[in-house]
């Protein structure tokens, strides 16, 4: 019997195209599944909500300072963070925002409205945060209210979201 399917197959090259195709094919939808499904299976509703958790609380962390608690306030946001965004802010929030946060006693509270995400992937992520921030000062005691949105990049550090991005939109 097997020896009939071979001298046919010679015969009939074309149902040896014919089958290397439906091989090919087959190998494909496997490798598509494997390479393209499974990731996305892997950042399914936790991690959508945990990167949205993390964007949040980091923003509220980066956003909310008072001129007693600078240092407490800056170590707390620092631990959010990632990469060169981190560099970044240590280095901003030395030379520019402490500075004038001490001379003129500006104190910041930030709340986030709504956040939802944006790009969610196994070891990154992208979440756009609307936020509510009351601004005082020595020189305007009365609170300033501000609406802004950011884009905040976030990348797995691990196992934990850090900020590695943070973007006004």
């Amino acid at each position: 019997m097997i020896a009939r399917i071979f001298s046919r197959l010679r015969a009939e090259p074309r149902l040896v195209l014919l089958g290397l195709a439906v091989l090919v094919s087959v190998a494909t939808a496997a490798s598509l599944v494997l390479w393209q499904y499974q990731p996305d299976r892997r950042t399914g509703d936790d991690a959508a909500h945990a990167a949205v958790a993390a964007a949040s609380e980091g923003t509220v962390a980066l956003l909310s300072y008072a001129p007693d608690t600078l240092d407490r306030d800056f170590a707390s946001a620092k631990g959010h963070l990632t990469g060169d965004f981190l560099s970044y802010y240590t280095q901003f929030t030395q030379q520019i925002v402490a500075p004038a946060a001490k001379q003129k006693a500006v104190k910041t509270t930030a709340a986030v409205v709504r956040a939802a995400v944006s790009d969610l992937r196994q070891d990154s992520a992208v979440v756009l945060v609307f936020i509510n921030q009351t601004t005082t000062s020595s020189e305007k005691p009365d609170p300033a209210m501000a609406a802004s949105s950011v884009r905040v990049s976030l990348t797995r550090v691990d196992g934990d979201w850090r900020i590695s991005s943070f973007d006004p939109v």
